[in-house]
């Protein structure tokens, strides 16, 4: 087709439904950002080598921070620099490595103000199109109240038990006494005369 110059050639092309699926992949995305940024727990991506790649407010706010940046900022070496025991990071790994993911994980962290406190993590491996370990995601609990609560209790069935013991001890010896062989030989006893016994 040839135009003269007088003449205009103009294409139309409907691009509602772009359009559409533009906006409601925009509504989504602020959706889950709003999820990500407002949760309760934790929630974090993490490198195999244990440096945040991302992490909510929340997840500072457990550890003592005052913004994730600040955290991430601060955090090089999550192994060296959060967990009290080395070996629960190894330990971790391992099961990450082992399972692709790894549920109600404990163990004791330290904070930025050097305090320790107990937490628990639900996480997974997310790996490329090859197998490889792109990073480790998944949400964190402080369960440090928890732990407190479950030590209290412990250390009061601990007393419970020793009371128990002590009662039913009491309880055998009250039983002994009042035995009729204990009683003869308590009347052995009480008619003993001290004066000749030492003479």
């Amino acid at each position: 087709m040839v135009l003269s110059e007088d003449e205009v050639l103009i294409i139309v092309r409907d691009i509602t439904d772009r359009k559409q699926a533009e906006e409601a992949l925009r509504i989504a995305e602020e959706n889950y950002r709003s999820i990500f940024e407002n949760a309760l727990e934790g929630i974090f991506q993490s490198s195999p080598q244990g440096k945040f790649i991302n992490a909510n407010p929340a997840l500072a706010k457990i550890y003592g921070y005052d913004s994730p940046e600040e955290m991430m900022a601060s955090i090089t070496n999550i192994s060296e620099q959060l967990y009290v025991d080395q070996e629960k990071r190894t330990e971790f790994r391992y099961l990450l490595s082992k399972q692709n993911s790894v549920k109600d994980f404990e163990y004791r962290c330290y904070c930025k103000d050097g305090s320790i406190i107990w937490i628990q993590i639900d996480a997974r491996v997310v790996n490329d199109n090859n197998g490889n370990v792109l990073y480790y995601e998944g949400i964190v609990q402080d369960i440090t109240e928890r732990k407190r609560k479950e030590e209290e209790l412990k250390r009061q069935l601990q007393e419970l038990q020793i009371e128990i013991d002590h009662k039913k001890r009491q309880k055998e010896v009250a039983s002994l006494t009042e035995s009729s062989y204990f009683q003869e030989v308590q009347q052995e006893i009480s008619n003993v005369n001290l004066d000749e016994f030492w003479s």
